[in-house]
C-alpha cells in the first residue's frame, strides 16, 4: 500500500480559488444550469456541468478529491 500523500499548502482555500479562476467557462456553464431551475433543484440535475467544472479545478489545483 503506498504511503498517504500529505498536502503542505498553508492556504488551501486561496489555492483553490486560484485554480478555479482558470475554469471560468466551466463555472459559468454550471451556474447557468443551476440558475435555470434553482427553485426545483434536484440531485444530479447539472451533473455533466459540475463534472466538467470539478475536473478542470482538479487539473488546475493539481490534486484530486
Amino acid at each position: 500500500m503506498p504511503a498517504r500523500a500529505t498536502f503542505k499548502d498553508k492556504a488551501p482555500l486561496k489555492t483553490l480559488a486560484k485554480a478555479s479562476k482558470s475554469c471560468s467557462a466551466q463555472s459559468l456553464a454550471y451556474g447557468k444550469c443551476v440558475g435555470k431551475s434553482y427553485q426545483e433543484v434536484s440531485k444530479s440535475m447539472c451533473e455533466e456541468e459540475f463534472k466538467a467544472f470539478r475536473e478542470c479545478v482538479q487539473k488546475a489545483f493539481g490534486r484530486k478529491w
